[in-house]
């Protein structure tokens, strides 16, 4: 996975529906939008982007997402440029987090706490990050925004469904109608929710420390096996997060228990 500074000059005419796209983000967690790659046609599907605000001050980082598709190119934004049978390159991007111009992560801080070195006013977008440079961004991004810093390189191959299945005495666990776990939806979860857990508030940072950090399962409210295709999955109204022990918990039954019924069974018992 790449990253990627994409950059928007701060005219109204080239993001006319900001203020709807903001207010889907407040409501919905995420949007999608294309945006201009500049020269670039290096971006592929599930590289991360951010989003730098240039022009009229304040400049600085305002949005962050992931690519959904691979660059591409098409007739060109600026109209008389297409007059003229110009193209320009695209990607199409999931935005998590959308800040108001205004309220951007300013250049001067990011030159302080990110990388000194990094050119925080490209001419074009499409810039590449360097991994050092993009981990403390990631850092400096969620601090700023008061989200839940997330490890995207973690994988839980046991949020899959399983089932025991017995060998001559020992236990196998396979994985069973293996469906794609959404990332993107993951992080954008955790991002509304936080980190503890909603059955039993278990927070994996306070308990084991720095080891812990970002570390939570994710549960579907309704499962995936039980859908047929495809999806348009919601974050937040179809994903919650739950530590493992709830998550087993959940689906101790077929159908799985609501959130609510563990809830009332943890209260239940004797403290």
């Amino acid at each position: 996975m790449a990253t990627y500074l994409l950059t928007w000059n701060s005219e109204p005419e080239n993001w006319n529906n900001l203020d709807e796209d903001i207010y889907r983000f407040e409501n919905e967690g995420i949007f999608t939008g294309r945006w201009s790659s500049g020269n670039t046609k290096k971006i592929v599907v599930g590289d991360r982007v951010f989003l730098i605000k240039l022009g009229k001050e304040p400049k600085g980082i305002m949005a962050s997402g992931w690519a959904i598709s691979d660059s591409y190119s098409e007739p060109h934004w600026n109209p008389e440029l297409e007059l003229k049978g110009k193209t320009a390159n695209y990607v199409e991007v999931n935005f998590d987090n959308i800040l108001r111009p205004e309220k951007c992560l300013p250049r001067n801080t990011l030159e302080m706490t990110v990388s000194a070195d990094m050119n925080w006013s490209p001419f074009g977008s499409g810039i590449s990050i360097n991994d050092e440079v993009a981990e403390k961004l990631e850092i400096v991004w969620a601090e700023f925004i008061g989200r839940p810093r997330i490890n995207r390189a973690d994988v839980f191959p046991d949020e899959a469904e399983t089932e025991q299945t017995f060998n001559e005495g020992s236990i196998k666990t396979v994985t069973v109608n293996y469906y794609e776990r959404d990332r993107q939806g993951r992080d954008v979860c955790i991002n509304h929710f936080g980190l503890n857990c909603v059955v039993c508030g278990f927070n994996f940072e306070e308990r084991y420390g720095e080891v812990g950090k970002g570390f939570i399962h994710v549960h579907h409210l309704r499962p995936l096996s039980e859908l047929g295709g495809e999806y348009q999955l919601s974050p937040i109204k179809d994903l919650r997060p739950v530590c493992p022990n709830c998550h087993a918990m959940l689906h101790k039954r077929k159908p799985a228990y609501s959130i609510e019924e563990l809830i009332e069974r943890l209260g239940k018992l004797p403290h």
